[in-house]
């Protein structure tokens, strides 16, 4: 067999036992869960409250690294926050067209959307992480990895307050839904908010 052939060879079979190695050595970053993690998950987690004037999400999230842990963890909670928003932004503009009786006024429906994404857009930055713990746990290859558990609060009151006065400045909108009962609904959250903060 020809030299140049047989040191071919023998250097795939090293690049092939090389990749093997690291395959290997490679981190399941997404065990699955043992009867010791849902034990140790936080009562918070588990069973998320309701809090007056606020969304909260819970998620967890692992790595080799803690503070990645924590990101990932506070990313997905931010991902789910923004979905359950949308879905209630799409069903208060749905409302607006019932209690208006204008379902044929697309530019009214359009800007009542608009301004209330707009409003959504800059408070959804506002949430913060209001709860966090980090445990160590093993992989289903006896590494160790963190799993990281997080709360965040998003402060709806705030939320409304804005878009309200958003609202307001917009004579069309506001005439439209000021006879509303969805608009007293808004009116009684923001009263609500204004006595809390005092603002």
């Amino acid at each position: 067999m020809n030299y140049l052939i047989i040191k071919k060879i023998f250097f795939i079979a090293i690049l092939v036992f090389a990749f093997q190695q690291c395959a290997s050595k490679k981190t399941d970053l997404n065990p699955e869960a043992s009867k010791s993690t849902i034990k140790g998950a936080p009562s918070w987690y588990l069973n998320t409250q309701n809090k007056e004037g606020f969304k909260l999400v819970s998620s967890t999230a692992t790595s080799q690294d803690m503070q990645l842990a924590i990101n990932k963890a506070s990313l997905d909670a931010g991902n789910t926050l923004a979905s359950m928003v949308k879905s209630e932004m799409n069903a208060l503009v749905k409302r607006v067209r019932d209690e208006t009786g204008r379902e044929d006024d697309s530019e009214l429906l359009d800007q009542f959307s608009q301004v209330q994404e707009q409003v959504v857009a800059t408070t959804l930055q506002d949430w913060e992480i209001s709860k966090k713990e980090v445990f160590r746990e093993k992989n289903s290859k006896g590494k160790n990895i963190f799993r990281a558990y997080v709360l965040i609060e998003w402060d709806e009151g705030a939320a409304q307050k804005r878009f309200l006065d958003r609202i307001k400045n917009e004579k069309e909108i506001y005439d439209a839904i000021r006879a509303t009962e969805l608009y007293e609904e808004m009116e009684d959250k923001v009263e609500k908010y204004r006595e809390k903060y005092g603002s």
